[in-house]
């Protein structure tokens, strides 16, 4: 019966997968958008990427990798956030939830893609919050009231440090997205991962860990977090 179970919650699982491309970094460009072709080989997962400020020897090895694939361009850039809400919320399409690639994140090589997919699959459905790699950050007196500002906003006390998955690959029910209107129109590049963990605890709702098979934020030695920062920066949500 267990089994029987963990059949028909996959059945009704469908990842959106999303990548978002930025800059001339073709050697990055390249490896994320192989694992997308990957993914889309399996026939199991819907796919939209965007191309922020993206160089042509970039964009050529996208095109390349995934022809066909729904693309938004913007010259100059949207930043993270805004191009995120353009793919999320202009995806028309019968998926489930959202998997969300930064271009510097991949999968290992060698994966069985498709047995990955279903067991990622099964870890996301466990709750209705977040799932991927999960961090700690204790957020400033700025975010707070940022925070106490949100619909969202339930009044449950701050923790310590707010739990979260790092926003260069992890997985949420597009349910979570439409009905909190995430990510929020005022969120441009940084911190919306840190905001999102916040959603989820005045929500009430679990941040699972779920890391193995895909290298997140990635260097050339694929450990995690290892890859250098590129392009905009800001403090957390655009706060002073």
């Amino acid at each position: 019966m267990a089994q029987l179970n963990r059949v028909r919650l996959m059945a009704s699982l469908k990842f959106l997968v999303c990548a978002l491309f930025y800059g001339d970094y073709p050697a990055l460009a390249g490896r994320c958008a192989q694992s997308l072709a990957a993914l889309r080989a399996t026939g199991m997962v819907d796919m939209r990427v965007g191309l922020n400020e993206v160089s042509a020897a970039s964009a050529a090895l996208v095109d390349a990798a995934l022809p066909g694939v729904e693309q938004v361009r913007a010259e100059p850039q949207l930043y993270k956030y805004p191009m995120m809400r353009r793919l999320v919320h202009g995806y028309q399409g019968d998926a489930t939830h959202l998997m969300w690639f930064d271009d510097d994140s991949c999968l290992d090589s060698g994966l069985d893609v498709a047995r990955w997919l279903a067991l990622v699959g099964q870890r996301a459905q466990m709750t209705e919050g977040t799932t991927g790699s999960v961090y700690r950050r204790a957020q400033s007196d700025a975010e707070h009231a940022w925070i106490r500002a949100q619909p969202w906003f339930t009044g449950r006390p701050f923790p310590a440090e707010t739990v979260f998955n790092t926003g260069g690959w992890f997985m949420a029910p597009l349910a979570l997205f439409r009905r909190f209107d995430w990510p929020p129109l005022s969120l441009r590049h940084n911190g919306g991962d840190v905001a999102l963990g916040a959603l989820c605890h005045q929500q009430g709702l679990a941040v699972l860990d779920c890391t193995g098979g895909v290298a997140i934020n990635a260097g050339d030695s694929l450990a995690e977090s290892t890859a250098p920062r590129r392009g905009f920066s800001e403090p957390a949500l655009g706060l002073p």
